[in-house]
């Protein structure tokens, strides 16, 4: 039997729904949520080590509970997935309109942090990487745009409503908002969505009903933590989020210590945003019609590698320009590769369960690295040092992934 093929040029609501919850999870996102830092601290009695670390604390344990959760992706109904997902957000963003202490402030960032960072990437990249497959890089490129448009946009509709209007007040639009106009939008966006899914069984039943097939795309989570090459790749994957977290973090430092503006610095994320498209873009080409994604590994990161010679080489201001494309650059071509990678390597029946498992650490990385990299400054460690352990561990996690074997294999025990 010939697979079914789930046609690209037939696809564009569902891709401008993966496009839609990649923005939408700004109201989750650190770039967004940290502009009411001083509200927070304001009005909640709180210093800014306090808040910080319980904000640490609510991203650590929304990663663990992205784990169980975000399997449930692979078990039930998209729509009702997506229909729970925005419903967790918008209880988030009502929940930090009501907060009033250190306890409820932390429920609060949990499910938002959940909600928003965790869930609507996690679903967006999900659903792209298990219903297209000879262009799912291409997918989940455009998808991908939905991030570089939120970070562009989420902050300074943050600032400007600050002038306006109580932080409370904000946070509760935002949660009318999410339930009542942008809930709905997405519903409607998978429309014929019943089809779509019984066309990715069919074209399942037909693999694995073909005797001269030896590739079985039904990898379990137990099995890949059991793999010796999601370990090979694990170290790679897991540089851009503690690296470039830690450094947006403590910028502060970084810019003080290189005497550079702080102005110049933040001007300079609007080319990162714009190279953020232009790298997710070139990856989802590249994987979906040219190199594959064998021979994307471990090069895809080498952006990351330049931009961190940058802040170690050079003390001169005009090299924030280049540091920020070549950011940018990076952070598109992960996020396609740790997305596309997981699907081509363990099949796409248990996608969702492995992506919560892939994405959780990623977000453990991201919220230990401010932490850790705090404590080297605590202790007299420069920036410009930092860098230089990162570019170095960036180097062998490089070195460790060229070993790893880019290729779906039978599921284990056939």
């Amino acid at each position: 039997m010939i697979p079914v093929k789930f046609k690209f040029e037939q696809s564009y609501n569902f891709i401008f729904y993966g496009f839609c919850l990649c923005f939408f999870s700004g109201f989750g996102q650190t770039y967004f949520v940290a502009i009411f830092n001083s509200f927070f601290s304001r009005d909640l009695n709180l210093s800014l080590s306090e808040l910080g670390g319980l904000y640490g604390a609510a991203t650590f344990s929304s990663a663990l509970l992205l784990i169980p959760i975000g399997k449930l992706i692979d078990e039930i109904d998209l729509r009702l997935f997506t229909f729970f997902s925005f419903l967790i957000l918008s209880i988030a963003c009502f929940s930090l309109s009501r907060a009033d202490g250190y306890f409820s402030l932390f429920f609060s960032f949990l499910i938002l942090r959940l909600g928003g960072q965790g869930l609507m990437s996690h679903t967006a990249m999900t659903s792209m990487s298990r219903y297209f497959q000879e262009q799912r890089g291409l997918a989940t490129s455009i998808s991908n745009i939905g991030f570089a448009a939120g970070i562009a946009f989420f902050p300074i509709l943050a600032a400007k409503s600050t002038q306006i209007f109580h932080w409370r007040e904000i946070w509760l639009s935002c949660s009318l908002t999410v339930f009542l106009f942008l809930l709905p939008l997405s519903i409607f966006l998978l429309k014929g969505h019943s089809s779509r899914h019984n066309e990715y069984i069919a074209k399942q039943q037909n693999i694995s009903s073909d005797e001269s097939n030896e590739i079985m795309y039904g990898w379990s989570r137990r099995h890949v933590i059991r793999d010796f090459n999601f370990y090979l790749l694990l170290p790679l994957l897991m540089t851009l989020p503690f690296i470039a977290t830690g450094i947006q973090f403590h910028q502060l430092v970084l810019v003080s210590e290189k005497g550079w503006s702080l102005t110049t610095w933040a001007s300079g994320y609007t080319i990162a945003a714009f190279f953020n498209i232009i790298g997710g873009i070139t990856a989802g080409f590249l994987t979906s019609r040219f190199l594959g994604i064998g021979k994307m590994v471990p090069w895809f990161i080498l952006p990351l590698f330049i931009s961190l010679m940058l802040l170690v080489l050079f003390e001169d201001s005009r090299v924030i320009w280049f540091f920020m494309l070549f950011n940018g650059l990076a952070g598109g071509t992960y996020a396609v590769i740790n997305n596309v990678l997981w699907a081509e390597l363990y099949g796409t029946k248990n996608i969702g369960s492995i992506r919560s498992l892939i994405m959780s650490i990623g977000i453990i990385a991201a919220a230990a690295a401010p932490a850790v990299m705090g404590y080297l400054i605590d202790i007299g460690w420069t920036m410009r040092f930092i860098a230089f352990l990162s570019l170095l561990y960036l180097a062998i996690s490089m070195f460790i992934a060229f070993f790893a074997d880019i290729r779906p294999r039978p599921n284990p025990g056939l």
